[in-house]
């Protein structure tokens, strides 16, 4: 079954990062680039995964960690099966989202490929499938955005900021809003 896309906030939101090796850090570099306040237990974590986190505790995950804070989600990133499977219990019986990297079925969510400009955000998802797929599907769309599309989309966000405050019919502001990007593009010469 496929996983429904939702985007969530979350800026200054509380999450947790069980697990500091090259895949927790991923993790916690995503995270941090889209403002998550991240919590990070590793016993040994990478000096860039502890620096990136708000708080690190270099220890052993305990059921406890869960309870220190209200988290938004929760991801585990360790080698460890049976720790992987407990936390994926624990949050699943908490009903907090868990990403238990590389094993889809532990998982309330999962991570797509991200391409990111600015505020603009494309995610690309195979379910768990096939990284390699989404990779593939994240190169070909990185190569057909416009150089400057995270700047066009800030713009656009304040156009549509006036357009609402000015323009009350729905249909208007949509043609006003189409003209403007259609400039935009052309400014680029997309």
């Amino acid at each position: 079954m496929a996983y429904f896309p939702m985007m969530v906030s979350l800026e200054n939101r509380p999450v947790l990062v069980v697990g500091g090796g090259a895949e927790g850090l991923k993790k916690v570099r995503i995270l941090h680039d889209f403002g998550a306040r991240i919590t990070l237990v590793a016993k040994n974590a990478l000096p860039e995964a502890s620096a990136l986190a708000e708080k690190y505790a270099a220890r052993v995950f305990t059921d406890e960690d869960l309870d220190r804070e209200k988290y938004a989600l929760v991801v585990a990133a360790t080698d460890e099966e049976e720790l992987n499977r407990r936390i994926s219990s624990l949050c699943t019986s908490r009903g907090i989202p868990v990403n238990i990297v590389d094993r889809t079925e532990l998982c309330t969510f999962i991570f797509p490929a991200i391409i990111r400009e600015n505020d603009l955000v494309c995610a690309v998802s195979s379910s768990g499938k096939s990284p390699l797929v989404t990779q593939h599907i994240k190169a070909l769309i990185q190569r057909i955005l416009p150089e400057k599309i995270g700047q066009i989309n800030d713009r656009m966000g304040e156009y549509r900021i006036r357009a609402k405050a000015e323009i009350p019919n729905a249909g208007e502001r949509r043609k006003y809003l189409k003209s403007k990007l259609e400039e935009l593009l052309a400014e680029e010469q997309i």
